[in-house]
């Protein structure tokens, strides 16, 4: 079996001719939870997405923000450091900040989105077949002019690398297709109401478990699988969420690293090893602190995409956009 894994950096670009040819909703592709988190500290300012009952705490000061911190980041790696580890999707959370640019958040404002877009852009630009989904999940004080504000900064960084979304049909867009028109950039914009030329958040459903329970979280993880609608992206998140209690609990001596991603390292390799990509199977998965262990997360998604070469499933494919029907 060959390590599709070897080169991080030029995994999608080295695939096999035949993984080419396979639609992006049907390959394997590693993804980060709350990808721009990096930069939380406890001097970061507390943001507008923090829940009400934290902003009632703002009174404790740095003690408060010190444990926010703990809890908010979520990764290690900025995203340069996210792309080299073979990372290609984006969970995104965007947020206004008072005399500021837009910012990043979880809790606390994290990193400005002007400079990770650059990294991205930085990346793409020296790796031309490579190909990422910026999949933007939240949006907090944004009025309208900052949604037109933030749509024109994708366009201004990106340019022509950015696939707009004529129509909902996804099945044809394989890495042989977006490389024959150098499209790089996927963008999903999960909001209503709001006229936007990008990937709605029904082309890539994101069910959130939304439990500590690492035997839960399986479940919920294996069920919804069988459910997915295999004409659009999904994407499954291995990842547990701290309940208030949790939180109260380990105050002083845990974060979420020691909580969500080291314990639950073993039991996520387990699950990820037991899946494959295709018809019913995964699509992108996501998980916290994707720098642990030798990026090991990263390498196990990509090399699922070897189970489609031992056992093709052609009806999949599609290679040529077939009619649109009005």
């Amino acid at each position: 079996m060959a390590d599709l894994a070897e080169d991080l950096a030029n995994w999608m670009g080295n695939l096999p001719d035949d993984l080419q040819k396979v639609p992006i909703i049907h390959l394997a592709i590693p993804g980060s939870h709350d990808s721009c988190t990096y930069p939380i500290t406890s001097r970061s300012k507390i943001a507008p997405d923090a829940e009400t009952a934290i902003l009632r705490l703002r009174w404790l000061g740095c003690i408060l923000k010190w444990v926010m911190s703990r809890w908010s980041k979520t990764q290690g790696f900025d995203a340069s450091g996210q792309l080299q580890a073979g990372i290609r999707y984006f969970d995104l959370r965007i947020a206004t900040k008072p005399n500021d640019c837009l910012h990043f958040v979880h809790g606390l404002y994290a990193a400005p989105v002007p400079i990770v877009l650059h990294q991205i852009n930085d990346f793409l630009n020296s790796h031309s077949k490579e190909v990422v989904i910026l999949d933007c999940q939240h949006f907090f004080e944004m009025d309208i002019d900052d949604h037109i504000h933030f749509v024109d900064m994708i366009f201004d960084t990106f340019g022509l690398k950015v696939l707009t979304c004529d129509n909902y049909y996804m099945k044809h867009l394989s890495l042989d297709y977006l490389a024959e028109h150098k499209f790089q950039v996927i963008v999903v914009y999960r909001l209503k109401h709001f006229k936007h030329p990008f990937y709605p958040a029904g082309c890539y459903p994101t069910p959130w478990p939304n439990t500590t329970s690492t035997k839960e979280l399986i479940q919920i993880l294996s069920s919804d699988l069988k459910r997915r609608n295999n004409n659009y992206g999904y994407i499954s998140q291995f990842i547990l969420t701290p309940r208030k209690s949790t939180v109260l609990k380990y105050v002083f001596g845990g974060n979420l690293k020691k909580f969500s991603a080291e314990p639950l390292y073993t039991d996520k390799m387990n699950w990820i090893e037991s899946q494959k990509p295709g018809k019913y199977g995964v699509n992108v998965i996501i998980g916290d602190f994707v720098d642990i262990e030798n990026l090991k997360f990263s390498r196990s998604v990509i090399n699922l995409n070897n189970k489609l070469l031992a056992k093709p499933e052609p009806d999949c494919y599609l290679t040529e956009l077939p009619p649109i029907t009005t």
